[in-house]
């Protein structure tokens, strides 16, 4: 380990700083003797190679003798500042020990480290000179690297600019200025700087610009979007103490395209790969993507890595791996997937190009992921005994190790040089600064953890390490730390763990959970796996369910009190109030969660909570969405209602899951599903449950614009409904009957079902079926032509769902407004409302509502003359229908597309459109 107390500075004109201060080098040998041992400091420099950097290749015969006479006034100059044992002869040629401020530099990218030109102040023969170039080109890789981050400052192209001139050839630096005036506006300018280049090439170098930049030309000459989307930066900081890995890192020089660190458990292999991919981050200029594989599927991990690569949830493509790969296209980027399981969860994951880089960690070799792809594999071993004493000084602090030498030796020993057993170790004694090295170490041989940390490759050395930390908690931390490690998410609140018992503040103080913020905490994946098997669970499981249906049952009170089939005992320790938005952002942030209690309820064979938690959570999806999510969830609940032989539970459920398909355009298996659940309660003689089952196939009938059998069905609702006394579910068949009326285009027979609907549901002072009506009503004379009432409607159910906080009846308001006012004439007000209305359409991430109101807000800038902003939103309403299908309002799109082309005097385009909005249109009337 280097560390005299000096510094050598090569980053600029050279200098050596010691205790004393700078060192008097007199003349350019001196200074050329210390650059070339501080590109090798801390290694042994043979004579010949000094002085054939020196001197070139025609040294003088008294060459050998100068360089010990000059080597001989250097060591004096060191010592004269405080360093007089920096300089050290070794056989057959000398050593410095001391700091280099350039593999500070090639450690940390850091740019402030740099003085001017590399070596200044020297004479360099070959390997020399070589050396200067590749300072040179480090500095320009982290200055790329660096404005490629900040691309949007207001210096950047000037700075890239005085770059460029410098290196008018170098095609990333290039491209960055080019990206930075593209980005400014600029995009003729960001043109001529690659023509520039071309014909600089073709002069110079004979040779045509590169595939990458050739890419980025194209894509600014077509203004891509793509280029205005950030570029991910995912990689986890570094960890504050590492040591030891040269050989390892040396292997990786080449940057192969996949590398697998493997390893035993606790032997450092993430920390090993984030270190290594921040070295090499500035080689991949489109970003760095980090992904935790231990909890998630390879589809699951497929649809994040899109999210990271900037794809928005909501428009995730069928074949998503198809479209991660053209994302990958012509692209450098690095993708760290840690804790990789089986090989077969990473194939989907590897990139197309050999420009990027897959790197993996994972306790597996892999093997198997060799057969189909070139692997390089590095096998992490332990840390030697210096690299582990060393790691433990960085870690506790030199001054209490130096104090305990021997003890903290023993330490190492029976630690096993395991770098996560030692890291336990020296957090453990940090938080007890009064507590010696030894007292732990007397712990450990008390416990005779030799046995156990001094094999290789068994996880229980791990296993052994986090006994020594559980042994001091108290029996209530210890029950709590039990219980938390069957939480199944990636974090927990504060009020999760604390409804479980005390003990939080214990288990964070002793580093087995950890806090990520906001609130939050989490156990590492290791720690996970020791909590698993640290004792009795008890009845852990279900008093974690027990607190999760607390909570979605008294957050449904508040959505929506319907909650018949399950009742709970009230409870105050809520961590909401009776606040619709505040239960909606709790449920947010515990939606993920909920989803995996509900997996664990069901592996657990806990029927009751895994469909009464999926129940309870109706109201949340029915004003959130998600609803690919609520599939799964629903699934599940089925599944357990028919092991209980709970046919009402299972009918209750399927038609969750019938609803959830339906809104995910499912329609097919939607209908499958509530005809079995129709004929459940038709089984049971639930009437009610009928009528509400007679509705949801109509609607579903509806979306297929089935309206002759959606009327059927909304009839047989009605006549049910009746049967059972139910006065709103009459009402309600009978909205959606009207509703029906309106879009099958037959306004003139919706008014009477209508207000009949509306009657009875301010009679019944049921705000949100009476919003609905309202904007139903709104649609009637809207298509009638009668738009003064109209716009009343409308204005009437916006203030409702307003009032109620219900986002999609909001979203519906707001739009129906909007198209009324522009059928008034008033643009400028349409535009207005429809902007509000697509904020909250995308707040929901509702894909339907979304691409509707996209497309009627171009036909209000159609109406302002707004032609570019009429096409954006027409381009934006038909990707939004990709996720979201739906053939007779992609037919109005294309329509409006047709209307907007024409006024552009784009006669081709404009009938290429109205094709396809013929073809459409025809199509849903033939289905």
């Amino acid at each position: 380990m280097l560390g005299t107390g000096g510094e050598v500075r090569i980053l600029g004109p050279v200098e050596v700083c010691g205790p004393r201060g700078l060192a008097v080098l007199t003349g350019a040998r001196q200074r050329s003797i210390v650059a070339v041992l501080a590109l090798r400091a801390g290694t042994p420099v043979p004579v010949d190679r000094l002085v054939d950097v020196l001197w070139g290749e025609d040294p003088p015969r008294t060459a050998v003798r100068s360089l010990h006479s000059h080597v001989a006034r250097l060591r004096q100059a060191l010592a004269d500042c405080g360093l007089p044992g920096a300089l050290m002869t070794k056989p057959g040629g000398y050593q410095l020990d001391a700091s280099v401020d350039a593999v500070t530099f090639e450690r940390t990218r850091d740019l402030s480290l740099w003085r001017g030109e590399p070596l200044a102040g020297t004479e360099l023969f070959g390997w020399g000179r070589a050396e200067v170039d590749r300072l040179r080109d480090q500095r320009i890789a982290a200055l790329e690297t660096y404005w490629g981050e900040r691309l949007d400052r207001q210096n950047a192209i000037e700075e890239l600019e005085r770059l460029v001139a410098g290196q008018p050839t170098r095609e990333r630096l290039v491209g960055l200025l080019m990206r930075a005036l593209h980005l400014g506006g600029r995009h003729a300018d960001a043109l001529e700087v690659f023509r520039r280049l071309r014909h600089r090439l073709a002069d110079d170098l004979g040779a045509d610009p590169g595939p990458d930049i050739t890419a980025l030309h194209t894509a600014i000459l077509r203004r891509d979007p793509s280029l205005h989307s950030a570029r991910p930066a995912q990689l986890p900081a570094r960890a504050g103490h590492f040591t030891g890995r040269a050989a390892e890192f040396a292997s990786l020089c080449g940057l192969p395209p996949i590398v697998v660190v493997s390893g035993v458990a606790g032997v450092g292999k993430t920390t090993f790969a984030v270190e290594w991919a921040r070295r090499v981050a500035d080689r991949f200029p489109d970003g760095q993507v980090f992904l935790d594989l231990q909890r998630l599927t390879p589809a699951q991990a497929l649809t994040e890595m899109l999210h990271s690569l900037g794809v928005p949830a909501d428009r995730v493509p069928a074949d998503p791996s198809a479209t991660y790969r053209s994302l990958l296209h012509g692209k450098r980027v690095l993708i760290l997937l840690d804790d990789v399981r089986r090989a077969r969860d990473v194939l989907p994951l590897v990139p197309g190009d050999q420009g990027n880089l897959l790197l993996i960690t994972s306790r597996d070799t892999l093997s198997a992921l060799g057969t189909h792809h070139a692997v390089h594999t590095i096998s992490l071993g332990l840390l030697s005994e210096p690299e582990a004493h060393d790691l433990f000084a960085d870690i506790l602090g030199a001054s209490r190790v130096h104090a305990e030498p021997g003890a903290t030796a023993d330490l190492v020993v029976h630690c096993g040089r395991l770098p996560l057993a030692l890291r336990i170790a020296a957090a453990r004694l940090a938080i007890r600064p009064g507590r010696r090295i030894a007292d732990l170490v007397r712990e450990l041989t008390r416990n005779d953890p030799l046995d156990v940390l001094s094999v290789d490759g068994d996880d229980r050395t791990v296993r052994t390490v986090f006994a020594s930390a559980h042994r001091t908690l108290s029996p209530q931390a210890a029950r709590l730390f039990r219980v938390l490690g069957e939480h199944p998410g990636a974090s927990f609140p504060a009020d999760l763990a604390d409804a479980m018992g005390p003990g939080l503040d214990e288990l964070v103080a002793s580093h087995l959970v950890g806090e990520v913020g906001n609130g939050r905490y989490a156990l590492h994946d290791l720690i996970r796996l020791f909590a698993r098997q640290s004792g009795d669970l008890g009845d852990g499981v279900e008093r974690l369910l027990d607190r999760y249906l607390t909570i979605a049952h008294a957050a449904g009170e508040v959505l929506n009190p319907r909650h018949d089939l399950v009742t709970r005992p009230r409870c105050d320790d809520l961590p909401f109030t009776g606040d619709r938005v505040e239960v909606l952002a709790c449920l947010d942030a515990e939606r993920d969660n909920m989803l995996h209690m509900i997996r664990l309820a069901a592996r657990s064979g806990l029927h009751r909570e895994t469909w009464q938690l999926a129940y309870l959570l109706t109201a949340y999806f029915e004003a959130r969405g998600n609803w690919a999510a609520r599939v799964e969830q629903c699934e599940h609940a089925v599944t357990a209602a028919r092991a209980l032989g709970d046919q009402r539970a299972e009918a209750e459920m399927l038609r969750g899951q019938g609803i959830a398909l339906q809104m995910t355009s499912r329609i097919a298996e939607a209908m499958v599903v509530q005809r079995q659940a129709l004929a459940l309660v038709r089984e049971a003689g639930d009437l009610r449950g009928e009528a509400r089952l007679h509705n949801n196939i109509a609607n579903a009938h509806s979306e297929l614009r089935e309206f002759d059998l959606a009327l059927d069905s909304y009839r047989a609702a009605m006549d049910v409904h009746g049967a059972a006394g139910d006065e709103v579910g009459v009402a309600l068949a009978r909205r959606n009957l009207g509703y029906t009326y309106v879009r099958m285009g037959r306004p003139e027979l919706a008014a009477e079902p209508l207000f009949a609907a509306l009657e009875t549901f301010r009679a019944k002072e049921n705000l949100r079926l009476e919003a609905a009506t309202l904007m139903s009503l709104g649609n009637a004379f809207h298509r009638l032509a009668d738009l003064q009432p109209a716009l009343r409607y409308f204005g009437d159910a916006l203030r409702i769902s307003r009032e109620i906080t219900d986002d999609r009846f909001e979203a519906d308001a707001l739009t129906g407004l909007g198209v009324t006012q522009l059928a008034l004439g008033d643009a400028c007000a349409a535009r207005e409302c429809l902007t509000t209305a697509l904020a909250v359409c995308r707040a929901l991430g509702d894909g339907h509502r979304e691409a509707s109101t996209l497309r009627d807000l171009a036909d209000a800038e159609l109406a302002l003359g707004d032609l570019a902003a009429a096409r954006e939103h027409l381009t934006a309403a038909l990707e939004a229908r990709v996720q979201a299908p739906d053939g007779f309002e992609q037919a109005r799109a294309h329509r409006t597309f047709a209307d907007l082309e024409g006024r552009s005097g784009r006669w081709t385009e404009a009938a290429r459109h109205l094709a396809q909005a013929v073809t459409l249109f025809t199509s849903c009337r033939r289905s």
